[in-house]
């Protein structure tokens, strides 16, 4: 008999691991353990490790990085902004996809360059139809967005502008590490444009590579903000540790986030000129930060490939049957930068998914006041109902089966 613990007058009590096996007395660990798996986040961009800082590195430099013709940039769209004028196009036509996210274009008009714009068909298709039927007497280029990493119509609008004498702009901000039939999307084009953060864990950085080389005067000479650098850096370290569901790490985070801001709101400093869609001329011509060319060198560029091509199988494997991917089917070279796919429901499915603590990824749907409203029937269409998910290289196998499964139970509920 064993007297019942703690009771008064039973005799002294029994310690609670007395009698227990080794495993039963790690269990309730090994639940908390879980509990905080299980609230780990996924985030929508690859995170900083710790090692990435030692920037040793670990395989050959990918295109187009150290390419003759390359320019780093501190992002992406200052690289739209040099590509422009380097191509002479300030005054002049430029045919743009009507389905675009808002900063592109905002960096082709402040080059001065006068966008006309062509429609986005479903799944993401550019008809090179479309386009020809708008070239007139003043087009100088066009302008064509690689969606999520996969090639688009790349091969007829390429020789559609070699035959019409128009210029080619390569919009590759998703589509680093891609190829198109063993050729890098960004090397069919007179300009291409990269955005690193969207692929590589780096704070800033963007290169926009020239085909036939760069006239005189375009440099990169200023060093973007230390502080400005090095919090965005802390941040995504934090993340790192939140996504991998270490105990405490989301509190700390938040905390470290809101001191960021009120220290910079005191010093009269922007705060995030990386984290926000909004073309900033005070940021022309400043450089790569040191941090982003370090973290740079770190990097495994093959094997960030293959786990993503992965995960998005994976994806596809799980809810290819439910919510289809848009885009084409996951051909060789393509190095995918997320899972697209639509649904009727968005804003109730974003609400539900968030309320689990579920991040999702909102595919534009905000009009840029620069393009007609309502003449774009399909691009209406994906603005109200495209969403993404990540699959990046730090997501594990469990991790994609945790978001897959709280997708497809949300669709399914709201389909109920």
């Amino acid at each position: 008999f064993q007297p019942e613990r703690g009771r008064r007058g039973a005799g002294p009590a029994v310690p609670r691991s007395a009698g227990m096996t080794v495993e039963a007395r790690l269990a309730p660990r090994a639940r908390l353990a879980q509990r905080e798996a299980d609230r780990a986040t996924v985030p929508l961009f690859p995170t900083l490790w710790p090692h990435m800082l030692l920037g040793r590195a670990r395989t050959v430099w990918p295109f187009p990085l150290q390419r003759a013709g390359a320019r780093n940039v501190f992002l992406a769209r200052y690289g739209i902004y040099e590509a422009a004028r380097a191509l002479g196009l300030s005054g002049r036509e430029v045919l743009f996809p009507a389905f675009f996210h808002s900063v592109e274009l905002d960096a082709l008009v402040a080059a001065g360059v006068r966008p006309r714009f062509f429609p986005v068909r479903d799944r993401l298709r550019v008809d090179p139809a479309d386009v020809a039927a708008r070239i007139g007497p003043s087009t100088a280029a066009v302008y064509l967005i690689h969606y999520g990493g996969f090639a688009g119509s790349v091969d007829a609008i390429s020789q559609l502008c070699q035959e019409r004498g128009l210029k080619l702009i390569e919009d590759c901000a998703h589509a680093l590490l891609s190829n198109h039939h063993d050729r890098p999307l960004g090397s069919f084009g007179d300009a291409a444009v990269f955005s690193l953060p969207k692929v590589v864990p780096v704070p800033n950085g963007g290169v926009v590579l020239m085909r036939h080389g760069w006239p005189d005067g375009f440099v990169s000479h200023r060093r973007p903000s230390r502080v400005a650098v090095g919090a965005h850096a802390g941040s995504s370290l934090l993340l790192n540790l939140q996504m991998r569901g270490i105990r405490g790490s989301r509190r700390v985070r938040d905390a470290a986030i809101r001191l960021g801001k009120a220290a910079f709101r005191g010093a009269g400093v922007d705060a995030m000129p990386t984290g926000t869609p909004v073309f900033e001329r005070a940021c022309l011509g400043l450089q790569i930060s040191p941090i982003s060319l370090r973290v740079l060198a770190s990097q495994d560029f093959a094997g960030i490939v293959q786990r993503r091509r992965r995960n998005y199988r994976q994806l596809e494997d799980r809810l290819g049957d439910l919510v289809p991917p848009m885009l084409d089917r996951l051909a060789p070279g393509v190095s995918p930068l997320f899972y697209a796919f639509q649904v009727e429901e968005r804003d109730v499915l974003l609400a539900r998914l968030k309320a689990r603590g579920v991040e999702i990824g909102e595919f534009w749907p905000d009009w840029h006041p620069g393009v007609p409203r309502h003449e774009f029937a399909e691009v209406d269409r994906l603005r109200q109902t495209a969403l993404w998910l990540p699959c990046h290289q730090d997501l594990t196998a469990p991790a994609i089966d945790r978001l897959a499964e709280a997708v497809r139970d949300v669709v399914l509920e709201v389909a109920r």
